[in-house]
């Protein structure tokens, strides 16, 4: 089944000119959509007329048959503290990622890009990123996607690395040139998230630092945070606008 279209929230405040002119492509988490979380932080920031100048672009996951739900891909199950593994089982999170979902996802998250550059919007001002399940293919996305060099920057959102060990043969896959200047991360997550352990987000730091340098990377832990928002984070956020594509 195909994804409903892209929920477009235009900014409230004008661009000062053209060239100022900014976008967020935004994915929403598994189960969820468009108008969920990512139109729930739009509306956040507007409410408190902050970032005025932005465009959100949130895209929709189609209803995937065997979920049974929205999804960017098939998940599969993470290492979660809270459940002891049984001796002689199978571990879940031990299984393959879902390879042929998540670059279907990373590709959409490309042809985003490529519509917003195309309707005048400067490579340099446009992020991409996600919460959860759109975080690990905004992951994925800004290590090995077709304009991953074109952009300002990438935002995650309390996800994890799929595909860790494919990245560099994908990365060899789908070369780019270089960038005039290195995109900007940030990726965050919350100590007490019970679906995505802290683990995962460290792996993913790690991970990250092989291919990007560590002054490029915003990181921040929230202590007591769960698989949600907070207000500490959408207060970094808003910092990572205003370095990144300032008004």
């Amino acid at each position: 089944m195909s994804a409903k279209p892209p929920y477009v929230v235009q900014p409230t405040v004008p661009a000062t000119s053209p060239d100022r002119s900014a976008t967020l492509i935004f994915l929403h988490g598994y189960g969820d959509d468009a108008e969920g979380i990512p139109l729930g932080l739009a509306q956040q920031f507007q409410f408190y007329n902050k970032a005025q100048y932005l465009k959100w672009v949130l895209p929709n996951a189609p209803r995937n048959q065997e979920a049974m739900t929205q999804a960017w891909y098939i998940p599969k199950a993470l290492p979660n503290a809270m459940k002891p593994r049984v001796p002689g089982e199978a571990d879940e999170a031990d299984a393959a990622d879902d390879e042929e979902g998540i670059l279907k996802s990373v590709a959409v998250l490309d042809d985003l890009v490529e519509q917003e550059i195309k309707s005048g919007t400067p490579p340099e001002r446009i992020l991409v990123g996600g919460f959860s399940q759109g975080c690990a293919i905004s992951l994925v996305w800004g290590l090995t996607g077709r304009l991953r060099n074109k952009v300002g920057g990438v935002m995650c959102l309390s996800g994890y690395l799929p595909l860790r060990d494919r990245i560099e043969a994908l990365r060899k896959e789908n070369p780019v040139e270089d960038a005039v200047t290195a995109k900007k991360w940030f990726y965050v997550h919350g100590t007490t998230d019970m679906l995505i352990p802290t683990k995962l987000f460290v792996q993913g730091n790690e991970e990250l630092m092989k291919w990007v340098d560590r002054d490029d990377i915003d990181g921040h832990l929230y202590p007591g945070l769960g698989h949600s928002t907070g207000a500490a984070e959408l207060r970094d956020m808003l910092a990572f606008f205003n370095r990144v594509i300032p008004e």
